[in-house]
This record gives structure tokens, sequence and C-alpha cells, in this order.
């Protein structure tokens, strides 16, 4: 959780892809799923309040209220799959992410409102079912051209939204027990660290080296799902 954070306060996305495959070893995938998205929320939260003067508040707003629609299928899917599946879902979508990133990432990418919307549902899917799905919309971001910390901050404030909705779906859900709640809180302060040394990373990179640096953060934490999935065969 302490790496993951500093990614994700580096960067404005990776904290799944980085810490999943690791718990994965030791909790099933709904514990695993609930414990990194809530602890998501309070970094995800200082993110947007450091990057509030640059924030593109109005052009994330439509892509979070259509990753809202999306909350529901995305709680059902983590509360009604099987353990076994999910697993094989989260290998599948991170080596999906893998291909995409190494095919398209010098390609052009659809810019637009209904593009948007259409990223912004898939994501806010896949991020409360399986805890992934950062890569897609920081390439959707990015791609947008807006400055470091605009960027940085139209992420978290895209998954504040549709994370916090999908936590709200996890209690009414049932997926909140005890223990998942004394994870969370044992996890806190490791995760509050991270987000302390992510935002000193980040403030000592330039736009061009925050840029490479995210590529870079995408094809390592797909490399760790994969190596994770090839050490069990």
């Amino acid at each position: 959780m302490l790496l993951g954070s500093t990614v994700l306060s580096a960067i404005g996305f990776g904290i799944g892809m980085t810490t999943i495959p690791a718990l994965l070893f030791m909790f099933d995938p709904q514990t695993v799923v609930v414990v990194v998205n809530t602890v998501s929320l309070a970094i995800f939260g200082l993110i947007v309040y450091r990057s509030r003067e640059e924030l593109p508040f109005r052009q994330v707003l439509p892509w979070a209220i259509s990753g809202l629609a999306a909350v529901p299928v995305g709680v059902l899917a983590l509360r009604d799959t099987d353990a076994a599946l999910l697993k094989i879902a989260i290998t599948t979508v991170t080596i999906a992410l893998t291909l995409f990133v190494a095919s398209n990432v010098k390609a052009p990418v659809p810019r637009g409102l209904v593009p948007g919307l259409i990223v912004g549902f898939i994501v806010s899917v896949t991020l409360n079912a399986l805890g992934i799905g950062g890569p897609i919309m920081a390439l959707y971001v990015f791609a947008q051209r807006w400055t470091r910390d605009g960027a940085r901050g139209a992420l978290a404030l895209y998954f504040l939204f549709v994370e916090a909705a999908g936590v709200a779906g996890y209690g009414a859900a049932g997926l909140l027990t005890g223990e998942r709640v004394s994870l969370i809180l044992v996890v806190i302060a490791p995760a509050m660290l991270g987000f302390w040394l992510g935002s000193h990373l980040a403030s000592r990179m330039n736009d061009v080296v925050f840029r490479r640096a995210t590529v870079a953060a995408i094809l390592v934490m797909c490399a760790m799902s994969l190596a994770r999935e090839l050490s069990g065969l």
C-alpha cells in the first residue's frame, strides 16, 4: 500500500495495478478490491485539493456522471462473481491493458463528449468490480493535453466520484465486513506516507518527465501483474 499510494500520488493513478497483484497472494479478490478502493478515496481527495486551481471540473463532470451510472454494475459484479473467476477477470483485463498500452500509447485518442462518456462508464465498471482500469482513463486524460497538475487533478476527481459511490455500494451490498474495515484502518498510515512521498516526486518532475513516468508506470504495473500469473504456471 505504501508503494501503491506513492505511485498514485505521483502520477494520479495506479494504486490498484500496483498493489492488487501482490495482495491477491494474501486475500480474496473481494477483500482486495474493497480495501484498495476505499483507502484510495483519501488520497484522491488530497490530490483534488492540491490541484484545485488547475482542475478542469467542467470537462470531467460528464465523465464522472457516466461513471456513476456504471457503479451498480461494478458492485454487483464484485459481489456475485466467484473468486476464481474474479482472479481470471483481473488477469485478463491486466493483459488487455498491457496490449492496449503497447499498441496505442502513441496513437490518436478520440476526444469529445461521447468518447468521454464511454470511457467514463467502462472504467467505472472495471474499477469497482476489479480494482483496475486507471491506465485507460489516464491515456484518455493525457490526450486532452492539460497541464501536469490539471491531468492529475482530473484523474483524481473522476476516481473520487466513482469510487466513493462504489464504496457506498459495497456497504449496501454487504461487502464492507468487519475484517475489511480493520484492514482499511491498518493501511491508512502507510497510504498517507505514500501520498507524501509521491507528492514530493511529482513536484520535482517537469511535464515531459511526468508523461514519460506515466507511460513507464503503466508498463511496469502491467508487467508486475503478468509476472504474477506466469509464476503460478
